[in-house]
């Protein structure tokens, strides 16, 4: 196998390149990360039902400032932001480490879910109390059985109208045709 070299013109050079060094790069911008984009992947990865949880996009206010020295702000929900942002407030302000920081926050997040459960139960016996009725979840299986009940008994009831009907248009046939032998 020889390899045949091939000859230029007179004149001419020879540029060695690469297919590489012809690509024009990309111009990416930078990433940008944020000391709590860690700590907020980290809680989300633990606690990965929190984000299902319904939230209230509005901010009740303008500012952006807040104090985060508490988790919890009066009487608005506690989400996994406030967890993030109060977990880099007390690594910042009282100089704990991460993950002591994080079972910290962790702890008072679920004393407060805890509380948050008992109070709706609280209200849920409450409420029954006062004969008030507990919505069903769309396709629990004591729904599904009440669905199957009343499918049947509208069954049954359509069935009996039919032949009710069945039996009235043979009666009055009957009568129709007694009448016409008669006449």
């Amino acid at each position: 196998a020889t390899r045949i070299k091939r000859s230029l013109p007179k004149g001419c050079v020879s540029i060695g390149h690469s297919k590489r060094q012809l690509r024009t790069r990309s111009t990416r911008p930078p990433k940008i990360e944020f000391p709590e984009d860690k700590l907020r992947r980290e809680f989300y990865k633990n606690h990965p039902f929190e984000l299902s949880r319904p939230r209230i996009v509005m901010e009740p206010t303008g500012r952006t400032n807040e104090d985060w020295s508490r988790l919890t702000k009066g009487a608005g929900q506690v989400t996994g932001e406030d967890v993030v942002r109060h977990q880099h407030y007390l690594m910042q302000s009282k100089g704990m480490g991460e993950q002591e920081a994080y079972a910290q926050v962790t702890s008072e997040l679920y004393k407060i879910r805890a509380r948050e459960e008992m109070e709706a139960k609280i209200a849920q016996q409450e409420a029954r109390a006062y004969g008030a009725r507990m919505l069903e979840k769309p396709f629990s299986t004591r729904m599904v059985v009440l669905e199957k009940r009343q499918l049947q008994a509208s069954t049954k009831a359509f069935a009996l109208r039919q032949e009710e009907q069945r039996l009235r248009t043979a009666t009055t046939e009957k009568m129709f045709a007694a009448a016409g032998e008669t006449a």
